[in-house]
């Protein structure tokens, strides 16, 4: 399910705001300071429970407020979300008066934000690229759920032998550890594959109207596992016990999985600027989006906040006929609306909202 309308009263700058959003793209534009990345905020909070600028949620209630209030509706289904947050109090989410946790939330409402952090993917620690991966799957699929959880509960009592030296113990693990990790491995390679399809599609059009967008056809994207392919778990791990012992921790698996994006067998984050690393970085996460919709049946919401930063004007007018095809919800911000000469979007597919004339 998606939002077609919210509701926010006492959250951030805004005393009340209600706006009803495209099932397709919304651009929010307006000076600094006005609100945009606000309501970029409330729509990830009323979908997943936290926010992606803060873990204090009290900060997101307006000053002088004792609580913040999201209500955010589905046209499609007639399911109604309320979200609340009281100052010392818990969260409390409700969908159609029942109350949630914050993974049903998510598993209901999925939304996706491209952050500072997403803008350079690359240059990230390989744990937040395998996060950003794991997050779609754990959201999609609730086996891959279970099997996440059941990996990581036997590394943890893993690492603990190997803490003591016991490798009797932390053997005692490997066959838990074999089977969920052999099952995560297959689906995050399964995204990995299907994930790369999209992209090159998305990059096939973009070439077709600007030759700069050559440059991200020639990236090998593959998933590294974390452990020797070709010997498989069982046997990694087999080898590697004697460093496992030493470092006093699982050396191989899929908890050291990773994501590598090359050109002519130099990694991205040396070669490409930071305008490109975004651009790259975008183009990724609109396509694991769209992946999630097309085989998990879901309708996330991606978010995208100040789409212009760290952008030249070719790259963005690179970026721009792309939005028309996409066909989820995609809300992005930006300071101005660059948008009116460049694209031939019709009101259906495409809103755009002056924010500073919202409230």
């Amino acid at each position: 399910m998606a939002f077609s309308r919210i509701e926010l009263r006492n959250f951030r700058c805004f005393d009340a705001l209600t706006i009803d959003i495209s099932s397709k793209s919304n651009l929010f534009f307006g000076k600094n300071g006005c609100g945009k990345t606000s309501i970029l905020e409330s729509i990830y909070v009323a979908s997943c429970g936290r926010s992606f600028r803060t873990s204090n949620l009290e900060s997101l209630i307006k000053k002088g407020s004792n609580s913040f209030k999201i209500k955010a509706y589905d046209d499609n289904t007639g399911s109604i979300l309320e979200v609340k947050k009281s100052k010392s109090k818990a969260i409390s989410i409700k969908i159609n008066n029942s109350l949630v946790t914050t993974s049903e939330l998510a598993r209901t409402f999925p939304s996706f934000s491209i952050d500072s952090k997403t803008f350079f993917y690359n240059d990230n620690a390989p744990d937040y690229r395998r996060k950003h991966l794991d997050r779609g799957l754990f959201i999609a699929s609730t086996d891959y759920a279970k099997d996440w959880f059941g990996y990581f509960r036997g590394l943890k009592q893993r690492n603990a032998a190997l803490k003591i030296g016991d490798i009797s113990q932390a053997r005692a693990y490997d066959e838990t550890l074999i089977n969920h990790g052999t099952k995560l491995n297959y689906l995050r390679e399964s995204l990995v594959l299907e994930v790369k399809k999209i992209y090159f599609d998305f990059v096939k059009i973009l070439e077709q109207h600007n030759s700069r967008a050559q440059l991200f056809s020639e990236i090998d994207i593959h998933l590294k596992s974390g452990f020797n392919d070709e010997l498989g778990l069982k046997e990694s791990f087999i080898k590697s016990e004697s460093a496992d012992l030493k470092r006093k921790s699982t050396t191989l698996g899929p908890h050291k999985a990773d994501i590598i994006f090359e050109s002519k067998d130099l990694l991205i984050k040396d070669i490409f600027s930071r305008g490109e690393q975004k651009m790259l970085s975008i183009l990724w996460s609109l396509s694991q989006n769209i992946y999630l919709e097309k085989f998990f049946k879901l309708s996330p919401i991606l978010l995208l906040d100040d789409l212009s930063s760290e952008l030249d004007a070719e790259m963005l007018n690179c970026f721009l006929p792309i939005i028309k095809y996409i066909d989820n919800r995609f809300i992005f911000s930006n300071i101005v609306d660059s948008f009116n000469s460049k694209i031939d979007l019709n009101e259906q597919s495409f809103k755009k909202f002056h924010v500073e004339q919202l409230t």
